[in-house]
């Protein structure tokens, strides 16, 4: 039996820019998982479980490029995992492989065990579990840049908002510097070419680089025990294109900003990360002011604020409009002051580590 595992996201820096081809954000990788395990199916059919779903096996066959579930109601449910073995397949069949049964099992604890989404990024850390044991099985040894492409290709199948930044920082793991890449022009590709030729071209815009933290950096997260609904809240902020002028420097703002707090990672500079951390939360305030989407709700306002009164820099994380928010401090800080005073305030400290690989 063959196991991987994918770790769910946070945003640090850049969200909202991120959705557009070429600006960058920063991003890490939490210890908490996607697993999917596979193993050899003896007969001629295979089965897909997903303990997340609470559901029983179901079994699938191959039409052609099509994965076909036994039970219509779970392949809607599954239908991230079909789609991330349809695209591999795909692949691997063009490599002229030969196709396998077997058995694939999903699980994760990416949510709260009353099943409360953190805003992890659970549907990317499905489709890189997925691609990862798949991977194995039939002992392929891909890059993470193929990796991350198989899960990208297999993502825009199914929707078209995200950035894809969660996608990469479950592959490549760590801290993450991303920018996503021209969406329509891999779009066309996908249509045109097959799976193989997409994987070997460059993505114009896609840059994907991993990051070392200043040392005695540590980063808390708060949860607001709310969640978030990303693609409504990016495709609010999205109508701001219609005033280019206004759109145009948020975006350029948000890039000159992320550019300084990457170069205050490289130069081991923790007050030149956490003045970029504040800035970002400027910058996005002032666009959340002209979309009118409460990005910084109520609680992670609270949640911002106590981070700084303890000399920490706070912002919102991700889409923001709920789910989480972080504070980045000097570890000799006294993380449990900011720790209580978030659960006086009704946000949950979230103690995750952030997850370096296997």
């Amino acid at each position: 039996m063959i196991e991987t595992k994918a770790p769910g996201k946070l945003y640090i820096a850049g969200e909202y820019a991120v959705t557009e081809p070429g600006y960058k954000s920063i991003l890490i990788a939490v210890d908490r998982f996607v697993t999917a395990t596979i193993e050899d199916s003896e007969v001629a059919q295979g089965s897909i479980h997903s303990k997340a779903l609470h559901h029983e096996p179901v079994n699938f066959k191959r039409n052609e490029d099509q994965i076909v579930v036994s039970d219509l109601h779970a392949a809607k449910q599954l239908k991230y995992v079909i789609t991330a073995i349809e695209v591999f397949e795909q692949y691997a069949r063009n490599k002229g492989m030969e196709l396998k049964h077997f058995h694939l099992t999903i699980d994760s604890n990416l949510d709260d065990a009353s099943g409360h989404k953190y805003g992890l990024g659970s549907s990317a850390a499905v489709l890189v579990s997925v691609v990862k044991a798949l991977n194995e099985f039939y002992q392929l040894n891909l890059s993470n840049l193929f990796i991350y492409k198989l899960a990208v290709i297999a993502n825009m199948k199914l929707q078209s908002l995200s950035s894809c930044g969660d996608i990469a920082v479950s592959v490549y793991t760590g801290w993450l510097a991303y920018s996503t890449f021209d969406h329509e022009w891999v779009k066309q590709q996908i249509e045109e070419t097959s799976v193989n030729e997409v994987l070997k071209k460059n993505w114009p815009g896609l840059h994907i680089e991993p990051l070392q933290a200043p040392e005695n950096m540590e980063i808390l997260i708060g949860w607001t025990g709310s969640p978030a609904s990303s693609p409504h809240l990016v495709s609010e902020v999205k109508r701001l294109k219609s005033d280019p002028s206004f759109y145009g420097r948020f975006l350029e703002q948000s890039h000159a900003c992320v550019e300084k707090l990457i170069h205050a990672f490289k130069t081991n500079h923790l007050k030149g990360v956490q003045q970029m951390v504040r800035l970002n939360r400027t910058i996005i305030q002032q666009m959340d002011a002209e979309a009118t989407v409460d990005i910084e709700t109520p609680t992670l306002k609270t949640l911002c604020e106590i981070g700084e009164k303890h000399g920490g820099a706070s912002k919102t994380s991700g889409a923001g409009g709920g789910d989480c928010g972080i504070t980045i401090i000097n570890n000799e800080c006294d993380k449990q002051a900011i720790y209580d005073e978030w659960l006086q305030n009704g946000v949950k400290p979230l103690e995750f580590n952030i997850y370096h690989g296997q």
